[in-house]
């Protein structure tokens, strides 16, 4: 019964299986990059930039509709403009 529902579908699905090492490979990059942020006191910055780029994002669709672009910058505008008041 377990093997049903957390193993069969990863052995199943070729999309899952991709989703499971793309699961393993960020984790494995974000534990050192946390660490670093903890130790040089700056964990809070990543979540202010993480927050402030979705307002980013919608300010692009509403300026640009359904545009990857205009959201993407919007996104990035956000976070470039809190990464730089935060100092």
């Amino acid at each position: 019964m377990i093997y049903d529902f957390l193993v069969a579908p990863f052995a199943e699905y070729a999309f899952m299986q991709r989703a499971l090492a793309a699961c393993v490979a960020l984790s494995l990059g974000a534990g050192p990059v946390g660490v670093l942020l903890v130790l040089r006191r700056m964990s809070l910055m990543g979540d202010a930039l993480a927050h402030s780029v979705l307002p980013g994002a919608a300010i692009g669709f509403v300026i640009g509709g359904l545009s990857l672009p205009a959201m993407g910058l919007g996104g990035i505008a956000a976070g470039l403009a809190v990464a730089l008041l935060s100092g």
